[in-house]
């Protein structure tokens, strides 16, 4: 699996309020340390809500600095089909990283709620990337959701994982995605266990949509 880190170069794992609540986070945590060391990442982020307390972020904070490469905590806002995000964060710029805005919408979110946002953001200079988009249920049983967003101008973070599969050709439909350039990016959906075998079936659908092509290093 190191292949996956010496192309990729830094990881990018999601969390959220679930996992940043669970008392087991810190032994969580170190099984997630051993993944990048598996995977022989470069550096890594870790995205976490907006709205994630002082506390936890010192916590991952005193993580980060543990670690022997190096490390970010990185903001994304959580969204569903009431979320006025788009004014939110031409109102608050704090939400946004430099020029990017990355959301994370929620399953039952819908495409129709979403395509006027990315104008309203692409207006004031904020580029859009779309957290594990795969997990909208529209979208993954309809990919040419995915190519209408492309066009409209969203960037999108895959996981690949063989827990939001794209159909039955789950794999294929991943490599069609990933050649035409709609995945911009890759993440980590969530804190794995190297030893289990869905960490070792979702590094497998990874590695051969990476090396595929070539694929830019990750970089946000």
């Amino acid at each position: 699996m190191e292949e996956i880190g010496r192309i990729l170069h830094k990881d990018y794992l999601l969390l959220q309020d679930s996992d940043l609540t669970d008392n087991q986070l810190h032994q969580r945590l170190m099984m997630h340390a051993q993944y990048l060391r598996t995977c022989n990442f470069a550096e890594f982020r870790l995205l976490i809500p907006h709205s994630t307390s002082e506390k936890i972020i010192q916590n991952l904070n005193e993580f980060i600095g543990k670690q022997n490469i190096p490390g970010a905590v990185r903001y994304y806002i959580p969204v569903d089909n009431k979320s006025k995000f788009d004014e939110e964060v031409i109102l608050n710029p704090e939400l946004s990283f430099k020029d990017w805005v990355a959301i994370l919408p929620s399953e039952d979110f819908r495409y129709e709620n979403f395509a006027k946002k990315i104008w309203n953001l692409s207006m004031g200079g904020k580029a859009m990337l779309v957290l594990l988009p795969e997990r909208v249920k529209q979208w993954r049983s309809n990919p040419t959701h995915f190519k209408r967003l492309h066009l409209k101008g969203a960037n999108m973070a895959f996981s690949g994982s063989s827990l939001y599969k794209l159909g039955f050709f789950h794999k294929s439909k991943l490599l069609e995605l990933h050649k035409s350039r709609i995945i911009h990016m890759w993440l980590t959906p969530q804190i794995y266990d190297v030893n289990s075998s869905l960490f070792k079936k979702d590094m497998s659908i990874r590695l051969d949509a990476i090396t595929s092509i070539k694929t830019p290093e990750n970089d946000l």
